[in-house]
């Protein structure tokens, strides 16, 4: 472990061989010097990158260097694996320094130590191994503040640009092993798991090269349905009015390309570049006249509109509870397909008033003195019989024949 420091020194020991060999040219030209200096010996001492060079025929190696006038302290040591006492020999001087010992798991011990790297970490009970590195080389003399970190070098798998790539490395994070392989990520490419994750052994991780493209397609807006009534058109058939048309629409979707493939699709925007129309059935309402249903006494009421359950009726036909009652006399009309004054389809129910004497919406019970029942009653329609002041209502009916049996009758009407 002691030669690589050693040769860190190389360059400066050249000028000591110029003077050993200056000094074997003396020794071989002065038999007598040689004789008187044949037990010592040469030793260079190292200390960092420093060498002192001294001759001694010491045999002690603390004694050499303390005779070479250096100093050590009560902890520093001394590296003699090349010094063997008799022979030209190198010592290497570890100064007890201040370091600080990192463990993969962040455990830091800070400590006094002098000796190479190798003898710290084995002095902590720590075996080094492939998949556990120190920071520092193992052969390196331990200086002053200097940081130990012993690190895990992971087994790892990237897969990037169509290859796999199986590496070791110690780095800390998914980013810095990144940064370690030189794989440069553009601003939309994705990592799993990301950047920011820790390694561990084993972990693989896919670099996914991601891009955006956006684009047009022009699609079909369906027409829609819409049913409209007519009492113009008998109850149970229907027809088209207006045939639907579909409409179109320019649509922009942005492409998420993975790895040359799409990968999803999100929707940007839409510009409506023809309106559809509406599909328009027209459905009848009319009730087709019989021509010759009969009125009777004490029948089914005549009305079609169906009572509130609110209302009760009672024995004879006589609501159970009412707000007033009006005697008069009443008329009868048809007009099959047409519409009342507030505008709704004609209907046995809706009925024609004087709406000075009773207003448009007004709820009713209507019986004829004799006992048909006409029932219930919406006030929806005026005419002309207003004027003549005869009648209190007219009463409308699904044919002519209604209208000519009821002809003309006194009635009670319940208001409710």
């Amino acid at each position: 472990m002691i030669k690589e420091i050693i040769e860190r020194a190389k360059a400066t020991r050249l000028t000591f061989r110029v003077v050993a060999l200056i000094m074997a040219l003396v020794i071989l030209c002065a038999g007598t010097v040689f004789a008187a200096s044949s037990e010592s010996y040469i030793v260079d001492i190292y200390e960092g990158s420093q060498i002192t060079r001294t001759e001694t025929s010491l045999k002690d190696a603390y004694e050499v260097v303390k005779e070479a006038k250096i100093e050590l302290s009560d902890d520093d040591k001394l590296l003699l694996d090349n010094f063997t006492a008799g022979e030209q020999s190198e010592i290497v001087i570890c100064r007890a320094s201040n370091v600080k010992f990192v463990m993969p798991d962040g455990n830091t011990l800070e400590t006094v130590f002098a000796g190479t790297v190798e003898k710290l970490i084995e002095s902590q009970g720590v075996v080094l191994s492939d998949n556990l590195v120190s920071s520092v080389n193992v052969n390196a003399v331990v200086t002053n503040n200097m940081e130990v970190r012993i690190l895990n070098n992971y087994d790892l798998t990237i897969n990037v640009d169509g290859e796999t790539r199986q590496v070791k490395s110690t780095a800390k994070t998914v980013g810095d092993l990144l940064i370690e392989q030189g794989i440069v990520l553009d601003s939309d490419d994705e990592v799993e798991p990301t950047v920011e994750t820790e390694l561990s052994h084993n972990l693989t991780i896919d670099v996914l090269r991601v891009e955006y493209v956006t684009r047009e397609t022009t699609e079909k807006i369906a027409f829609s349905n819409k049913t409209v009534k007519s009492s113009a058109m008998a109850k149970g058939t229907s027809k088209i009015t207006t045939k639907g048309v579909d409409g179109t629409k320019t649509v922009v979707y942005k492409d998420k390309i993975v790895n040359g493939e799409v990968a999803g699709t999100s929707f940007v925007s839409e510009t409506v570049t023809q309106n559809p129309i509406a599909q328009v059935t027209t459905v009848g309402t009319a009730v087709k006249s019989t021509g010759n249903s009969k009125i009777e006494k004490n029948g089914n009421p005549i009305s079609e509109l169906t009572l509130p359950s609110k209302y009760n009726i009672g024995a004879n036909n006589i609501p159970t509870e009412y707000k007033s009652k009006i005697t008069g006399r009443a008329a009868a009309y048809c007009q099959p397909g047409g519409k009342t004054a507030t505008g709704k389809a004609v209907m046995p129910g809706r009925i024609a008033v004087n709406p000075e004497q009773i207003p448009y919406g007004t709820e009713m019970w209507i019986v004829s003195n004799d006992g048909i029942v006409y029932g219930y009653a919406v006030a929806e329609d005026t005419g002309g019989f207003v004027k003549k002041g005869y009648y209190t209502v007219d009463l409308y009916m699904n044919s002519t024949s209604q209208c000519r049996q009821w002809g003309d009758r006194g009635v009670t009407i319940y208001i409710l």
